[in-house]
């Protein structure tokens, strides 16, 4: 009774992961191209196939890619911005890491895609003038940009 009690419990948990992970992916249009955002890996995949960098930066060429590799040690990238300038960024994951529940604080450099439905895209970002930004884990782990 107990095998299966754990079967169950098992069973569960793996539907509840797959309908979570498939829920938490952001999918939108781009001139007919079907692209989905992997909200835990900070990529974009179009067919299942991952987009390159240079494709990322067609579908948002206002955005400054920074990929993770470019933070340092102390996972800090360092940036310049003016006191009233606003730089947007786009996180890219070019490591063998995931970024499940990390989230970007302050919540006012979240932005938004044009295509509000398509879904939340965590690694787009806006900083507003001098203000560092943190790309956080509730667990304590993080990223930060760091603004001069």
């Amino acid at each position: 009774m107990k095998k299966i009690f754990n079967c169950l419990v098992v069973f569960v948990f793996v539907l509840f992961a797959i309908s979570t992970k498939a829920f938490a992916d952001c999918t939108f249009d781009v001139d007919g191209r079907t692209i989905t955002f992997v909200d835990d890996e900070f990529r974009f995949y179009e067919n299942s196939v991952e987009l390159t960098q240079e494709e990322v930066q067609a579908i948002f060429p206002e955005y400054k890619i920074v990929t993770i590799s470019d933070f340092d040690k102390n996972r800090k990238y360092k940036m310049k911005n003016s006191l009233f300038g606003k730089k947007k960024l786009l996180i890219l994951n070019d490591r063998n890491r995931t970024f499940h529940l990390f989230y970007v604080y302050p919540i006012s450099a979240r932005d938004a895609y044009k295509d509000k439905k398509a879904g939340e895209i965590k690694s787009l970002i806006t900083v507003y003038g001098k203000k560092n930004v943190r790309i956080k884990h509730s667990g304590g782990d993080e990223f930060e940009i760091v603004v001069k």
